[in-house]
Protein backbone atom coordinates (compact mmCIF):
# COMPACT_ATOMS: atom_id res chain seq x y z
CA UNK A 1 0.00 0.00 0.00
CA UNK A 2 1.26 3.37 -1.10
CA UNK A 3 1.60 5.76 2.10
CA UNK A 4 -0.77 8.35 0.03
CA UNK A 5 -3.14 5.77 0.27
CA UNK A 6 -2.60 4.64 4.04
CA UNK A 7 -2.80 8.01 4.78
CA UNK A 8 -6.53 8.39 3.36
CA UNK A 9 -7.58 5.16 4.43
CA UNK A 10 -6.55 6.34 8.41
CA UNK A 11 -8.36 9.88 7.18
CA UNK A 12 -11.20 8.40 6.15
CA UNK A 13 -11.17 6.21 9.60
CA UNK A 14 -10.51 8.70 12.12
CA UNK A 15 -13.33 10.90 10.62
CA UNK A 16 -15.74 8.13 10.49
CA UNK A 17 -14.60 7.69 14.42
CA UNK A 18 -15.35 11.35 15.31
CA UNK A 19 -18.71 11.18 13.73
CA UNK A 20 -19.40 8.06 15.66
CA UNK A 21 -18.25 9.06 19.11
CA UNK A 22 -19.86 12.73 18.81
CA UNK A 23 -23.37 11.33 18.08
CA UNK A 24 -23.32 9.20 20.56
CA UNK A 25 -22.92 12.10 23.15
CA UNK A 26 -25.55 13.83 20.51
CA UNK A 27 -27.98 10.83 21.05
CA UNK A 28 -27.48 11.01 24.94
CA UNK A 29 -30.69 13.10 26.15
CA UNK A 30 -29.41 16.31 27.63
CA UNK A 31 -31.18 15.92 31.42
CA UNK A 32 -28.80 12.62 31.62
CA UNK A 33 -25.52 14.18 30.30
CA UNK A 34 -26.29 16.76 32.78
CA UNK A 35 -26.81 14.57 35.64
CA UNK A 36 -22.87 13.11 34.60
CA UNK A 37 -21.88 16.22 34.29
CA UNK A 38 -22.62 17.00 37.84
CA UNK A 39 -21.68 14.13 39.18
CA UNK A 40 -18.19 14.26 37.39
CA UNK A 41 -18.09 18.11 38.88
CA UNK A 42 -18.63 16.83 42.23
CA UNK A 43 -15.80 14.17 41.76
CA UNK A 44 -13.27 16.82 40.05
CA UNK A 45 -13.54 18.69 43.39
CA UNK A 46 -11.65 15.87 44.69
CA UNK A 47 -9.65 14.42 41.69
CA UNK A 48 -7.60 17.15 39.53
CA UNK A 49 -7.73 14.78 36.86
CA UNK A 50 -11.52 14.69 36.73
CA UNK A 51 -11.33 18.07 35.74
CA UNK A 52 -10.38 18.33 32.11
CA UNK A 53 -13.06 15.32 30.90
CA UNK A 54 -15.70 17.18 32.91
CA UNK A 55 -14.91 20.27 31.50
CA UNK A 56 -15.30 18.84 27.77
CA UNK A 57 -18.41 16.99 28.73
CA UNK A 58 -19.90 20.64 29.70
CA UNK A 59 -18.70 21.94 26.35
CA UNK A 60 -20.54 19.06 24.66
CA UNK A 61 -23.71 20.11 26.45
CA UNK A 62 -23.62 23.50 25.01
CA UNK A 63 -23.13 21.85 21.43
CA UNK A 64 -26.16 19.91 21.76
CA UNK A 65 -28.29 22.88 23.63
CA UNK A 66 -27.26 26.03 23.06
CA UNK A 67 -29.71 27.66 25.52
CA UNK A 68 -27.66 25.73 28.83
CA UNK A 69 -24.55 27.68 27.39
CA UNK A 70 -24.66 30.17 30.36
CA UNK A 71 -24.72 27.22 33.13
CA UNK A 72 -22.17 25.17 31.04
CA UNK A 73 -19.81 28.10 31.33
CA UNK A 74 -20.26 28.84 34.85
CA UNK A 75 -19.15 24.70 35.59
CA UNK A 76 -16.63 25.51 33.36
CA UNK A 77 -15.66 28.28 35.07
CA UNK A 78 -15.83 26.78 38.47
CA UNK A 79 -13.77 23.92 37.07
CA UNK A 80 -10.71 25.87 35.43
CA UNK A 81 -10.30 27.67 39.54
CA UNK A 82 -10.54 23.88 40.97
CA UNK A 83 -7.74 23.69 38.72
CA UNK A 84 -5.88 26.59 41.64
CA UNK A 85 -6.69 24.35 44.51
CA UNK A 86 -4.37 21.69 42.77
CA UNK A 87 -1.80 23.91 41.92
CA UNK A 88 1.65 23.95 44.39
CA UNK A 89 2.68 27.65 43.54
CA UNK A 90 0.78 30.56 45.47
CA UNK A 91 0.71 32.71 41.91
CA UNK A 92 -0.22 29.76 39.98
CA UNK A 93 -3.04 29.32 42.73
CA UNK A 94 -4.23 32.77 41.95
CA UNK A 95 -4.12 32.82 38.78
CA UNK A 96 -6.50 29.24 37.68
CA UNK A 97 -8.81 31.04 40.33
CA UNK A 98 -9.04 34.50 38.81
CA UNK A 99 -8.87 32.99 35.31
CA UNK A 100 -11.92 30.48 36.28
CA UNK A 101 -14.06 33.19 38.17
CA UNK A 102 -14.14 35.28 35.16
CA UNK A 103 -14.99 32.80 33.32
CA UNK A 104 -17.82 32.20 35.64
CA UNK A 105 -18.55 35.86 35.47
CA UNK A 106 -19.52 35.82 32.15
CA UNK A 107 -21.52 32.60 31.63
CA UNK A 108 -23.94 34.22 34.86
CA UNK A 109 -24.45 36.99 32.57
CA UNK A 110 -25.81 34.97 29.68
CA UNK A 111 -28.15 33.10 32.13
CA UNK A 112 -28.49 35.51 35.39
CA UNK A 113 -32.19 33.62 36.42
CA UNK A 114 -30.42 30.30 36.12
CA UNK A 115 -31.05 28.82 39.74
CA UNK A 116 -28.35 26.23 38.91
CA UNK A 117 -26.17 28.64 37.32
CA UNK A 118 -26.50 30.99 40.45
CA UNK A 119 -25.92 28.17 43.23
CA UNK A 120 -22.48 26.80 41.42
CA UNK A 121 -21.43 30.63 41.53
CA UNK A 122 -22.59 31.59 44.46
CA UNK A 123 -21.08 28.04 46.26
CA UNK A 124 -17.78 28.39 44.65
CA UNK A 125 -17.78 32.34 45.97
CA UNK A 126 -18.61 31.18 48.97
CA UNK A 127 -15.86 28.55 49.49
CA UNK A 128 -13.33 31.15 48.03
CA UNK A 129 -10.48 32.59 50.68
CA UNK A 130 -11.96 36.00 52.02
CA UNK A 131 -9.68 38.11 50.04
CA UNK A 132 -10.88 37.61 46.45
CA UNK A 133 -13.78 39.92 48.44
CA UNK A 134 -16.32 37.59 46.76
CA UNK A 135 -18.41 36.57 49.79
CA UNK A 136 -21.21 39.59 49.00
CA UNK A 137 -21.39 37.63 45.58
CA UNK A 138 -22.04 34.53 47.20
CA UNK A 139 -24.79 36.35 49.02
CA UNK A 140 -26.47 38.11 46.19
CA UNK A 141 -26.75 34.76 44.46
CA UNK A 142 -28.05 33.39 47.54
CA UNK A 143 -31.12 35.79 47.80
CA UNK A 144 -31.45 35.62 44.08
CA UNK A 145 -32.11 32.02 44.62
CA UNK A 146 -34.66 32.47 46.99
CA UNK A 147 -36.45 35.10 44.90
CA UNK A 148 -36.35 32.79 41.66
CA UNK A 149 -37.62 29.45 43.58
CA UNK A 150 -41.50 29.83 43.22
CA UNK A 151 -41.60 30.01 40.22
CA UNK A 152 -38.70 28.02 38.44
CA UNK A 153 -37.99 25.45 41.10
CA UNK A 154 -40.36 23.23 39.05
CA UNK A 155 -37.93 23.47 36.46
CA UNK A 156 -35.04 21.43 37.49
CA UNK A 157 -34.02 17.79 39.08
CA UNK A 158 -35.64 17.91 42.57
CA UNK A 159 -31.92 16.32 43.60
CA UNK A 160 -30.40 19.99 42.48
CA UNK A 161 -33.65 21.60 44.55
CA UNK A 162 -32.83 19.91 47.45
CA UNK A 163 -29.29 20.35 47.56
CA UNK A 164 -29.83 24.16 47.45
CA UNK A 165 -32.35 24.45 49.81
CA UNK A 166 -30.01 22.33 52.34
CA UNK A 167 -27.15 24.13 51.57
CA UNK A 168 -28.58 27.31 51.96
CA UNK A 169 -30.17 26.75 55.40
CA UNK A 170 -27.34 25.23 56.28
CA UNK A 171 -24.47 28.16 55.27
CA UNK A 172 -25.90 31.07 53.84
CA UNK A 173 -26.97 34.45 56.25
CA UNK A 174 -30.50 34.70 55.45
CA UNK A 175 -33.50 36.47 57.19
CA UNK A 176 -35.64 34.83 59.08
CA UNK A 177 -38.17 35.37 56.69
CA UNK A 178 -35.81 33.59 53.81
CA UNK A 179 -34.72 30.86 56.60
CA UNK A 180 -38.63 29.89 57.07
CA UNK A 181 -39.65 29.90 53.66
CA UNK A 182 -37.18 27.55 53.24
CA UNK A 183 -38.06 25.37 55.69
CA UNK A 184 -41.43 25.43 54.36
CA UNK A 185 -40.39 24.26 50.56
CA UNK A 186 -38.22 21.59 52.50
CA UNK A 187 -41.40 20.09 53.92
CA UNK A 188 -43.87 20.73 51.50
CA UNK A 189 -41.85 19.06 48.45
CA UNK A 190 -40.74 16.17 50.88
CA UNK A 191 -36.92 17.02 50.66
CA UNK A 192 -34.69 15.99 53.08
Amino acid sequence: MKLSQFIYTNLIVATLFFFCANSAAVDQPVEEMLKNARKQFYAAIEDKNQIEPTIKLFNQITQVEPEYAGRTQVYIGALVALNGKHAFFPHTKLKWARRGLAIMDSGLKKSPTDIEALFIHGTTCYHLPFFFRRGDDAQRNFRKIIKLMPQLMDAYDPKLITNVVQFLIENAKLTDEEKTYLKVVRHQYGFL
